[in-house]
């Protein structure tokens, strides 16, 4: 890598090793200017991405997995530009195997910065669940509810299919902690009215 980076102003010598080895140096240059850009916008101007190339495919209505995007693409030269210029100079690999190196290094960072940023967006996703999916549901009683609507306690059951745990009345008697229910509806403050299943 020491040899790639005192080589990467020197175009001369890099004609000399082969065209590849400009190609590689050009990649990495843009690639590093994009990406220290792309950072210092992020940092200085809260530069969210706006614009970035995306092609998107939902995954159960949660935030989308975007391959192509600014960052990833910068990923990719960036990748790509470094890994084939090490794989020349340092490893001394012919131009065909360093092309592959270099492109499957790049395919490598790209997906990873890909999937990196869809795991944030997802974090910084709101999460949004309807109650009255879990209308004729089982569950559990997580926390004693007192009998007669005397007062709330909770219940672990499947809401938007993921398993939660919400408030939960019932009309009939006290469901101690434990006890299988059914959920018989749901009001509009997200609370279950539940009965002991059958």
């Amino acid at each position: 890598m020491l040899d790639a980076i005192q080589f990467i102003f020197d175009w001369t010598e890099l004609k000399n090793i082969g065209i590849d080895a400009v190609v590689y140096s050009a990649l990495a240059l843009v690639g590093s200017l994009l990406f220290v850009v792309r950072l210092l916008l992020g940092f200085f101007m809260d530069f969210d991405g706006a614009g970035e190339i995306d092609i998107d495919s939902d995954i159960d209505g949660s935030a989308s997995f975007s391959v192509f995007s600014f960052l990833s693409i910068t990923a990719f030269l960036m990748g790509t530009g470094w890994m084939g210029l090490a794989a020349r100079l340092d490893m001394e690999l012919t131009a065909t195997v360093s092309a592959i190196v270099a492109v499957g290094f790049g395919l490598v960072l790209m997906f990873g910065s890909a999937a990196g940023l869809y795991g944030v967006r997802q974090l910084a996703e709101e999460k949004t669940y309807d109650t009255k999916t879990a209308v004729g549901r089982n569950g559990t009683v997580y926390m004693t509810i007192p009998g007669h609507n005397a007062g709330a306690g909770q219940v672990r059951v499947s809401i938007s299919g993921r398993s939660m745990i919400v408030d939960a009345r019932t009309p009939g008697p006290e469901l101690p902690a434990f006890t299988d229910i059914t959920v018989q509806s749901a009001r509009d403050d997200g609370v279950l009215i539940v009965e002991q299943a059958t």
